[in-house]
């Protein structure tokens, strides 16, 4: 059935289904449970509904086959690299009972499945199976003289096996495992004649005595967890969910305020998953990042203009881009992420261009004689039309990105978008910015030097007959 309907939709171009096991970029892994399935889908090159909303078709017509529980996640792999894991959210319950743990971990599931813009939730623990348990009787092992490892060793290779040599034939290896037959442990009186240690006689000449399961342990039908995980030496469950429509700060924030309505006994507590503490590492080095990108580009100006404020009023036009990423942001309805920051990145050496074109012609206006204020006011004119056209190239650059045209475009679109609405503004507003700082630098200078003067650099004038006059030719006087 799973199958039918994937392969009906008219977006998919491709499926492959694998049950027990799970499908990854390698092929299937045996990792999978018998009651477990997966499937990849590709899509179609050029299709027309977005992935989330074939994610959204295809979970919708999943869930109307009774018995499953379907789980569809989008994968992309320079996502994935960048993003880690394609579950978006992830909140982490840690404990010491993996019973109780697993009970809060519902309960953690049923307040997040209410929080706008998180579909998929589920949890990384799948339901209890049924199991056999042997409940050890540690004072009568102890008087028996047998130890809790001898019995759970003797349990372990019994069922699943245990690597004993290896056999070389013919430049091969063959493994070897050591495992009681399969009509020797299909039962439970089987298992409770398991051998589990061979204690000699006390006396010379008495027969060795055999220890079995049966009188150490006694069998008791449960349930349990499918896998245990554990992080820093503790057990916990992770509830995950996919971030839909919303940003992610959004959606973490609403988060905090569902489960802050939760109760946590002592001893338990929980937080966010790997992949948010990661985002929020990475966003510390890229704020650095920025640092020392503004840093550089103020040492090589400095370096260029020969001033140590000449290069404060051309990154005064860098805040200006703060605010068309925001709007741009806001507008597109688009998630802050590690992209966007990247183009945050991008957007700090472009748009000094336009305060080195508007300080530098100034200066060489004021160099020729000209009063500052006419300078400002014949530079600004003169180099817009060099400024608007190196904006509009690599605004119109950016604009199929921002507007999805290509294949696997999602990714890329957050770093067009903020390029586009930083350059915007800080295109407009350095027009009228940049002259306004200008001016009050240099008023700060002129009270600094405490000198009122309009000064500027001189222009070196090469010496010429006509600069130096007629020159009188001298008589030779004998």
């Amino acid at each position: 059935q799973i199958e039918r309907i994937l392969r009906k939709d008219p977006e998919v171009q491709t499926v492959l289904l694998a049950a027990g096991a799970n499908l990854s970029t390698r092929g299937t892994t045996g990792n999978g449970n018998s009651n477990e399935g997966s499937a990849t889908v590709r899509l179609k090159a050029g299709h027309k509904t977005p992935t989330e909303g074939v994610i959204k078709r295809l979970n919708r017509e999943l869930n109307q086959i009774a018995g499953i529980r379907p789980n569809a996640q989008p994968y992309d792999l320079v996502s994935n690299i960048l993003g880690g894991n394609n579950q978006g959210m992830e909140v982490d319950v840690f404990g010491s009972d993996m019973d109780a743990i697993l009970e809060k971990a519902k309960e953690v599931q049923g307040a997040l499945q209410n929080v706008p813009g998180l579909e998929g939730v589920d949890l990384s623990v799948q339901d209890a199976t049924p199991e056999l348990q042997w409940k050890v009787d540690r004072q009568k092992a102890a008087l028996l003289g047998v130890s809790f490892a001898e019995i759970a060793d003797a349990l372990g290779t019994s069922t699943s096996g245990t690597l004993s040599t290896y056999y070389q034939e013919d430049g091969f290896q063959y493994p070897i495992y050591v495992q009681s037959p399969l009509d020797k442990r299909r039962k439970i009186s089987d298992l409770a004649n398991l051998p589990i240690k061979v204690i000699p006689g006390a006396k010379a000449g008495d027969p060795p005595r055999q220890i079995v399961l049966s009188q150490v342990a006694s069998p008791v039908k449960g349930t349990g967890p499918n896998q245990i995980p554990r992080l820093n030496r503790q057990r916990y469950v992770a509830v995950s969910g996919r971030v839909v429509d919303r940003s992610d700060s959004q959606v973490q924030e609403d988060i905090q305020k569902a489960l802050a309505k939760v109760d946590f006994p002592n001893g338990m507590y929980w937080s966010f998953g790997d992949q948010q503490m990661r985002k929020a590492r990475e966003f510390g080095g890229l704020g650095l990042s920025v640092f020392l990108a503004i840093a550089l580009i103020y040492m090589l100006l400095a370096s260029q203009f020969e001033s140590f404020i000449y290069p404060l009023i051309v990154l005064c036009s860098v805040p200006l881009c703060a605010v068309g990423v925001v709007l741009a942001m806001f507008i597109s309805n688009r998630a802050f992420g590690l992209t966007a920051y990247v183009g945050i990145l991008m957007l700090i050496g472009i748009v000094v261009k336009n305060g080195i074109l508007l300080v530098d012609y100034t200066n060489q206006l004021r160099a020729r004689g000209m009063p500052r204020d006419e300078a400002i006011l014949q530079a600004a004119p003169t180099r817009l039309r060099p400024i608007l056209m190196t904006s509009l190239c690599a605004i119109l650059g950016m604009m199929p990105l921002a507007l999805k045209l290509g294949d696997s475009s999602e990714l890329q679109a957050p770093l067009a978008t903020a390029v586009i609405g930083g350059l915007t503004t800080s295109t407009i507003l350095t027009l009228f910015v940049v002259p306004v700082v200008y001016t009050y630098f240099d008023d700060l200078a002129r009270k600094l030097r405490k000198d009122k003067r309009d000064l500027s650099h001189a222009n070196l004038i090469e010496p010429t007959p006509a600069a130096m006059g007629a020159i009188e030719e001298e008589s030779d006087v004998r």
